[in-house]
């Protein structure tokens, strides 16, 4: 089921990447994704709302979405994708990036 919400395999971390469409709106917390990284997701008619992510150990992000936002927090790169964009940032240990949309 964490899967539908956050996939992080290819080195991304992958925000709501199969929601069914039955979840329009939903909040979930606490979630690890690969990289170091803990993810928290708020979606409203199935596109994220609000999102956080903690950075564990440091390091690079590239964040994967289906609809454009913005890092608070940190300096992103942006490139579009056929899927959606992809979000490219420095983390520092510890700190928490805020994800809103664009």
């Amino acid at each position: 089921m964490t899967e539908m919400l956050v996939q992080s395999h290819l080195g991304e971390v992958s925000l709501l990447p199969a929601i069914p469409e039955q979840w329009q709106s939903g909040r979930v917390k606490g979630l690890r994704a690969r990289g170091g990284f803990e993810v928290a997701i708020d979606w409203k008619q199935g596109k994220v709302s609000h999102a956080t992510i903690k950075s564990l150990k440091g390091g690079r992000c590239q964040l994967r979405t289906n609809t454009p936002v913005r890092v608070k927090g940190s300096r992103a790169e942006v490139k579009t994708v056929a899927s959606g964009y992809v979000l490219t940032f420095d983390t520092e240990e510890g700190k928490t990036y805020s994800i809103s949309p664009r």
